[in-house]
């Protein structure tokens, strides 16, 4: 609820900006921004596809841009902030918006590319939040060596960036040890330790379980053959195809364990950088 209110002063104060002074006291206008601000979203997208009072492009663009984009279309809140003209006021914010959705879309290259183009002066004036976005689809891709080279100039002495820096770094050591373990290694555990690789996972609890499970067949079907001496026995048979099931799937359970508790954490990690690049962004232009 926080964060949304503060894009809702975002949208506020769009209109104390230059590049709305033509269009402030267009009734069109005032009544969008009314919509956008009340979360009113889609109806506001409607005024704005429908209308001929709002003549300044890049006005409607941004507009169009921040909707969607309030709305969660990550995709087409991209595209409109994209359209803004390098001219227009707006233009450094709406590249900083592009590049968020873009990395929410999981487009991570493309967000990095999208605030490449500023001028000398730009950078200079934003180069701490530069650093920071480029820093975290750097991490978001799993490129560690960018990371590095970016996350050097990281000084940890701004209170607007300082938390978000210092949580990048802490993601990225947090990812890399995620990364180290294995679904080969996990397999192998297993055949050699029904339970093992589970345990390698982290779930003692399956890990033991399967253990259980594969030592009560194994010596079920053992004592069948002790029993009849004979392999062709029902009892045996049938034993020893449980074991041989629940044997084989302990291997892939404990493959998919990992990948899933890879998949699963890298997850948590992604949202985590991703909160860390967007708040900054929305901090900034506020």
């Amino acid at each position: 609820m926080k964060f949304i209110l503060i894009l809702l002063s975002l949208l506020f104060c769009i209109t104390a900006h230059t590049g709305f002074s033509q269009e402030k006291q267009n009734p069109d206008f005032l009544f969008t921004q009314h919509l956008t601000e009340t979360g009113k979203n889609r109806e506001a997208l409607f005024l704005l596809n429908n209308t001929n009072e709002l003549t300044n492009a890049d006005t409607v663009n941004y507009l169009k841009g921040m909707n969607y984009y309030l709305l969660k279309k990550t995709d087409s809140a991209a595209n409109y902030f994209h359209a803004v003209s390098v001219s227009s006021n707006f233009f450094t914010g709406a590249r900083f918006f592009e590049s968020i959705n873009l990395s929410y879309s999981k487009k991570y290259t493309i967000a990095l590319q999208s605030i490449s183009s500023f001028s000398e002066d730009t950078i200079l004036k934003y180069k701490p939040l530069l650093n920071i976005v480029n820093a975290g689809n750097y991490l978001l891709l799993r490129d560690y060596k960018d990371f590095d080279s970016v996350s050097k100039t990281f000084l940890f002495d701004d209170y607007k960036y300082s938390n978000e820096q210092q949580k990048l770094m802490e993601l990225k050591q947090y990812s890399q040890k995620v990364k180290k373990k294995s679904p080969l290694v996990a397999g192998l555990l297993s055949t050699v330790v029904p339970g093992l690789g589970k345990f390698y996972a982290g779930k003692k609890g399956a890990g033991l379980a399967a253990f259980a499970a594969n030592g009560a067949l194994a010596a079920m079907a053992f004592e069948s053959y002790y029993r009849t001496d004979n392999f062709k026995s029902p009892q045996f048979i049938t034993f020893s195809a449980l074991f041989t099931f629940f044997y084989v799937g302990n291997i892939f359970g404990s493959v998919f364990s990992v990948k899933q508790q890879i998949r699963s954490v890298n997850g948590r990690i992604n949202n985590e950088v991703l909160a860390s690049i967007h708040v900054p962004i929305v901090r900034f232009f506020k």
